[in-house]
């Protein structure tokens, strides 16, 4: 959506008009990098004489009036018109003629009827046409046209000065002028090899974008500290010539919605890329990501990943790439308007912006991941009945009894995340986690290993300790984990009730938080706190106990963590596992 900062010219505002020719002599400091913007990124896109005014003249003896033609600029930020008199046309003419040679003719000075209407016709005809061959042979060494257009104080007044860089490709500030020499790029280890594999079999086989995405996802995650800029930007551009980057390659104009889920691998990639809770090393990529130009992020066709499909993922990760560019370039409303040019698809990114910034502090990212279970795993959809139950659980207050409901439902949907060795995680829409052991022990063993000794194999658990005693089933304990945040390590630690139920050949043991934990937080260290809202019943049958896990990630902190683990990304679980096969057996 472009702004039209004047409809047209009214001649009453002629005083305002010599106020800024005034200005347009002062010398200000962004100059050079708007004349340079403009003029290498060809931003004038038609310019026209719309119309004509007199205006009564108080300073010649000799004439009454003087004619101002209004000039008409349009621009890939916003149009607007100013108005020039006859002698500034040619004094502008004088200034580019040494520079632009084979001008148009220069319509001549007339002492007699130089104001008539016949030949201001004439002279606005032949001035259009010399404003249009100018434009046409635009260069650097034209800055005097670019003054007699009064374009610099345009862009300042929308605040452009200070985002100039954003449209700017600026090939030595990026370092892409080696990029063109594809023989200067070299891989000097197997990492950066891949990196130019990769592209080359994005480029070739585009049909596979969304398998090549997804192993490129496994093969760089956690070793993206060895990339120099320079591979980032060619993983992100291409070279340039041969070989498109991911933001190109992600270019989708079908309005067909299955057509988008091969975008989906590709959007995923980019933004685990820019997460820390993926890559440690986000800030240096999103800094990388953020030197983009607006015209290298538009090749990626944003308007019709965000309008053009049904593809609600497809469209979510789009809204926040762009976002974290916005937010990463302080862009002003005019740059987001040439960004994304659609009226609806800003009003999508508007939309999205004011969620996403009151939910910053929550877990976002986990919701988008949902969809792509929903998305890509079609074979595990629920039907229309158990997924309104199942929304209808899941929107209900988190308490032991909607978990034990949860057991007990038919209907319910679980989606497997990993299996090993006969033990399985899944999960419903990334809030409820289960996970099934079948251990070769007795129910009394069981109960040992979930309980006393569950820090001898849960992965990340470093301590459990048992506080206080309130009755022969029920205690306060406290269970430490460390966990990952960014590029450190964290204690965080969960204080809760746990109930300890024995029947006969089976065994349920419920965990829900405790809230009075003054008397027991000075002899703990930790740096957060966290709530666990927890059933683990298990079944003895034939030698084998069953144990089934469900927990709640109500509490952001939990949910955080879990996160990687639901997409894969980390083998706590199968870590685990092979360290509760060596405790059964003991």
């Amino acid at each position: 959506m472009k702004r039209q900062r004047s409809q047209s010219w009214d001649a009453s505002n002629h005083d305002s008009n010599e106020l800024i020719r005034q200005q347009s002599e002062r010398p200000l400091n962004d100059q050079n990098s708007i004349f340079n913007m403009i003029v290498n990124h060809q931003i004038i896109k038609d310019i026209s004489i719309i119309e004509t005014y007199k205006e009564v003249d108080k300073i010649s003896i000799h004439k009454k009036h003087y004619v101002n033609y209004v000039i008409k600029i349009k621009t890939d930020y916003f149009d607007y018109t100013v108005a020039k008199r006859y002698s500034e046309f040619e004094k502008l003419y004088e200034q580019v003629s040494p520079i632009l040679h084979k001008l148009p003719k220069f319509p001549e000075k007339k002492l007699i009827k130089s104001n008539s209407k016949k030949n201001i016709a004439e002279r606005k005809e032949m001035l259009e046409e010399l404003l249009k061959y100018i434009q046409k042979n635009l260069n650097n060494q034209m800055h005097s046209f670019l003054n007699f257009l009064n374009i610099q104080q345009q862009f300042l007044k929308g605040g452009f000065g200070q985002n100039v860089r954003i449209h700017e490709l600026s090939r030595d500030e990026l370092g892409l002028i080696d990029l063109k020499e594809t023989a200067k790029l070299t891989a000097s280890n197997e990492l950066e090899k891949m990196i130019f594999h990769y592209i080359a079999k994005l480029n070739d086989r585009i049909d596979e974008k969304s398998k090549i995405f997804s192993k490129m996802e496994q093969y760089f995650f956690g070793k993206t500290q060895y990339l120099n800029s320079q591979l980032l930007k060619f993983l992100l551009l291409g070279d340039d010539c041969k070989q498109k980057g991911i933001i190109e390659l992600l270019r989708n104009p079908s309005k067909d919605s299955q057509s988008h889920i091969s975008c989906v691998s590709g959007f995923q990639f980019l933004r685990k890329m820019l997460e820390y809770d993926y890559n440690p090393n986000a800030d240096f990529f999103l800094k990388i990501f953020s030197e983009l130009s607006i015209k290298q992020f538009k090749k990626m066709g944003l308007s019709f990943h965000i309008c053009s499909t049904n593809n609600q993922l497809c469209k979510q990760y789009t809204l926040l790439l762009i976002y974290k560019y916005v937010k990463g370039n302080d862009l002003k409303t005019e740059f987001i308007n040439f960004l994304l040019e659609d009226k609806d698809a800003l009003q999508e990114f508007n939309s999205f912006s004011e969620i996403y910034q009151q939910k910053k502090e929550e877990p976002f990212q986990l919701v988008i991941d949902n969809n792509y279970y929903d998305d890509i795993q079609r074979d595990n959809l629920p039907t229309k009945s158990s997924s309104k139950e199942q929304q209808c659980l899941l929107e209900q207050d988190p308490t032991l009894e909607l978990l034990q409901e949860i057991i007990k439902s038919t209907s319910i949907s679980w989606k497997l995340v990993q299996e090993f060795e006969n033990h399985s995680f899944q999960h419903i829409q990334g809030q409820i986690v289960k996970t099934i052991h079948p251990l070769k022990c007795n129910l009394e063993k069981a109960i040992e290993i979930v309980t006393t000794a569950k820090q001898k194999w849960v992965a990340t658990m470093i301590s459990r300790q048992q506080l206080k005693k309130i009755n022969d089933n029920k205690y306060v304990i406290a269970e430490t984990y460390l966990w990952q945040d960014k590029q450190l390590f964290k204690k965080v630690v969960f204080f809760s009730q746990e109930t300890i139920i024995i029947n006969e050949n089976k065994f349920e043991i419920l965990m829900q938080p405790e809230f009075d934990i003054q008397e027991y937080e000075q002899f703990q260290k930790y740096d957060e706190k966290s709530q666990k809202l927890q059933i683990t019943y298990g079944i003895y049958e034939n030698g084998i106990t069953t144990v089934t896990i469900i927990q709640n990630l109500f509490d952001k902190v939990q949910q955080l963590q879990y996160t990687p683990l639901l997409l894969k990304e980390v083998n706590y679980f199968e870590k685990s596992i092979q360290q509760l096969q060596i405790l059964q057996s003991e």
